[in-house]
């Protein structure tokens, strides 16, 4: 009998919190922001070293001379400008992270 009671807990608990993750509203902050689809004519990846360690970094053209980043950039606000270029792209942190400090490197 008590089998069938942790079983039908297990059961429902699990249903309950399938119900919650699949309902529709807010997006988790927390996470990564959605990804956002690369037009065909974006470049390749690029290669370039990082500290004797290579990394590959997608810079496009558009982004990279955004207004917005550059001046984040200039002002030493590279946290924002990262955030800022994740919004713009849907890269994750590591990819706008390097991206953001190829472009701060160009502007030295």
């Amino acid at each position: 009998m008590s089998g069938f009671l942790l079983f039908a807990l297990g059961f429902l608990c699990g249903a309950g919190l399938v119900l919650a993750l699949r309902r529709g509203g807010e997006r988790d902050l927390m996470g990564p922001p959605p990804r956002v689809a690369r037009p065909a004519s974006s470049p390749s990846p690029q290669k370039v070293q990082i500290d004797g360690a290579p990394v590959t970094v997608h810079v496009r053209t558009d982004v990279s001379s955004d207004d917005q980043i550059l001046d984040l950039i200039r002002r030493g606000r590279k946290i924002e400008a990262i955030k800022r270029m994740r919004e713009l792209t849907g890269m994750r942190l590591s990819e706008a992270k390097d991206a953001v400090e190829a472009i701060e490197r160009t502007l030295r």
